[in-house]
């Protein structure tokens, strides 16, 4: 598994706290030194340990624990949390012209694990992006072709030549799959050089010349924080669009390169964890944190303990009569994941009454929060203002008819009222469950 034995310490300081009988100031503390002790054996940076430490005490100890949960829950939820902020932002989309030949430069220093990703890379592509090709520009070792054509063996074309001159090996195999029309073409590059300038200037020669549509840079998990400089040294030089951390199989500083390269500013876009060409993972910080702290367990607890937040920041707005449309908008919402939307409909006002005489547009929850979505924040806080000229620019903003979003104000209005008949927010959470809204 990846990161067997650093995602074991996180879990055995999980299941240490909630075996505590009390959760106090000192389970907390004890709670965090079990977790540092985790990070600093993964290599993770100290400063970075230091900085998670007190976040997770601060929230745990001062946080309000939300109807339903214990302190010891809000403390899981907030490791999984700060955890997942540690290993940087959910990577965006890599944005690919399905109508073109699309470049992806592959770089990195020698020993990273480049070739193999390489190879995976293909595999990963050839399945979500039909045509792959690699091109085989390393001129220092030339075997990295043979490797290359062993591991993909007829599944993906690989291109070489004769040829001292890389940036010639590039050209030339680019014009190739040009023609041959292939959508995606690999670019595999030497890492080996005497000196780190060197290799910049080489690789940016490369980056002018064949003008990829995306740049990833490979970097092996083994190093650790030490792949902090390393991610530096090379956006700093190149425009880096993700980083391939690989080695995670066996690599026991591998949280420690992870948290290092987030820290770099750098998206991680994928994982290596093995040699096959299948162990190559689209990366995600959630679902890895989640896997370190023992699957779905803790992402259900914190998306769970997450909506028990908003339902008791609503319900308490609603008690001190303070319902707007954007606190609409949360209660259609949360409407349209409750259950069938027949049944829910008879429950809102302005519609329940007239049930069994209308025609209903199972389009209409949306349609409304659309309406919405039209409006400015203004006339969302205070939905007095909504009248007239605004009602036609919220109408043609949403494409509806005045009439749909007159209808919306008619509902909220009726809604505003039943909600503030309800005095206090058990009266209102008991509501809300009948509608099975909360859990």
């Amino acid at each position: 598994m990846v990161l067997e034995k650093f995602g074991s310490s996180l879990r055995n300081a999980v299941n240490k706290l909630r075996g505590r009988p009390v959760i106090d100031e000192a389970a907390i503390m004890d709670f965090l030194r079990d977790v540092q002790r985790a990070l600093l054996e993964g290599d993770v940076n100290v400063k970075l340990v230091l900085e998670l430490s007190k976040k997770v005490k601060e929230r745990a100890l001062k946080g309000e624990v939300p109807s339903g949960f214990s302190r010891r829950d809000l403390a899981v939820k907030i490791l999984y949390e700060e955890l997942t902020n540690l290993l940087g932002k959910k990577p965006p989309k890599i944005e690919l012209d399905g109508k073109k030949t699309n470049i992806i430069l592959i770089i990195g220093i020698e020993g990273s694990g480049k070739t193999t990703t390489v190879t995976k890379l293909s595999h990963w592509f050839s399945k979500r992006y039909g045509k792959v090709a690699i091109i085989s520009s390393d001129v220092i070792r030339p075997a990295s072709r043979l490797q290359i054509e062993q591991m993909v063996g007829s599944e993906v074309p690989v291109f070489w030549k004769d040829s001292k001159d890389p940036v010639d090996i590039m050209e030339s195999g680019i014009e190739k799959f040009r023609k041959e029309k292939y959508n995606i073409v690999l670019v595999d590059t030497a890492g080996r050089h005497k000196d780190e300038g060197g290799l910049m200037k080489e690789l940016m020669d490369y980056y002018r010349a064949i003008k990829p549509n995306f740049v990833l840079l490979v970097i092996d998990g083994t190093i650790g924080q030490k792949a902090f400089n390393q991610a530096k040294a090379f956006a700093q030089n190149i425009p880096i669009g993700g980083v391939i951390v690989t080695k995670l199989d066996g690599a026991a500083k591998g949280g420690g390169a992870l948290s290092a390269v987030a820290a770099a500013g750098a998206p991680i876009y994928f994982i290596g964890t093995g040699e096959k060409l299948e162990d190559l993972e689209k990366f995600d910080p959630d679902s890895f944190v989640s896997r370190l702290l023992g699957r779905g367990n803790i992402v259900e607890l914190a998306k769970r303990m997450e909506e028990a937040f908003k339902e008791t920041a609503l319900l308490e707005r609603i008690s001190k009569g303070k319902f707007d449309l954007e606190d609409y908008r949360d209660y259609l919402k949360q409407l349209t994941k409750a259950g069938p939307l027949d049944k829910l409909l008879e429950m809102i006002p302005g519609i329940g009454n007239k049930f069994s005489n209308i025609e209903l547009d199972p389009k209409e929850m949306t349609r409304w929060m659309a309406i919405i979505n039209s409006m400015t924040m203004e006339e969302r806080r205070n939905p007095s203002v909504i009248k007239g000229s605004r009602i036609e620019r919220i109408a043609r903003g949403s494409g509806v008819t005045a009439k749909d979003v007159r209808r919306l104000l008619k509902s909220y209005g009726q809604a505003k009222k039943m909600m503030e008949s309800m005095s206090s927010p058990a009266k209102m959470r008991r509501l809300m469950r009948r509608m099975g809204i909360s859990g």
